[in-house]
C-alpha cells in the first residue's frame, strides 16, 4: 500500500509540469509519473514515433505501460496527466483543466485542477497558468487491476 503523502508526491509534480508546459507552450501532451517499488518519483512520457501525435494515442499508449507495470509489480502508485475540458456536470471555475488520473492499489480518482492562461505583455508574449482549487472524483480503476 502506498502511503497517502507518496500519492500527493505525484499530484504535485503534475500539477507542476503541466504549469512549466502551459507557460511554456500553452498546451501540453498526456504525460505520467510513476512511484516505484523503491519508493521514487520518476516522469514517464510516451512517444509514438510521430512529430505531432494524438493526444489520446499517447495517453493509452501511457495507460497501457502503467497497467503493464502495476500487474508486474513496478509501480506502487501512478499518475496520468491529461489537458481536457471539464465536463459541465462538475460545475468547474473554468472549462480548462488538468486531469490527473491518481490510481494505486485500492485506489482511483480523477483530479481535476481548472486553469486559465493569461496572457501578457506587448512585444514579447508571456504566459501565466493560473490553477483554481483542485476537486476529486472517485472512478474505477483501470491501472491497478487484480488478474484472475
Amino acid at each position: 500500500m502506498i502511503p497517502p503523502e507518496k500519492l500527493h508526491e505525484l499530484l504535485t509534480y503534475c500539477i507542476d509540469f503541466a504549469r512549466t508546459m502551459l507557460e511554456s507552450s500553452g498546451d501540453f501532451y498526456p504525460f505520467g509519473a510513476a512511484i516505484g517499488s523503491d519508493g521514487m518519483l520518476g516522469a514517464v512520457g510516451g512517444y509514438n514515433g510521430d512529430e505531432h501525435p494524438n493526444p489520446q494515442e499517447i495517453y493509452a499508449l501511457l495507460a497501457k505501460s502503467f497497467s503493464d507495470g502495476a500487474r508486474e509489480g513496478n509501480w506502487l502508485g501512478v499518475a496520468l496527466a491529461a489537458n481536457v475540458n471539464i465536463p459541465s456536470e462538475y460545475s468547474p471555475s473554468a472549462e480548462d483543466g488538468l486531469r490527473v488520473h491518481l490510481e494505486s492499489d485500492g485506489y482511483s480518482r480523477f483530479i481535476y485542477v481548472p486553469y486559465r492562461i493569461l496572457k501578457a505583455g506587448l512585444f514579447k508574449r508571456k504566459l501565466t497558468a493560473e490553477f483554481d482549487e483542485p476537486f476529486s472524483v472517485e472512478t474505477t480503476p483501470h491501472l491497478f487491476v487484480a488478474s484472475g
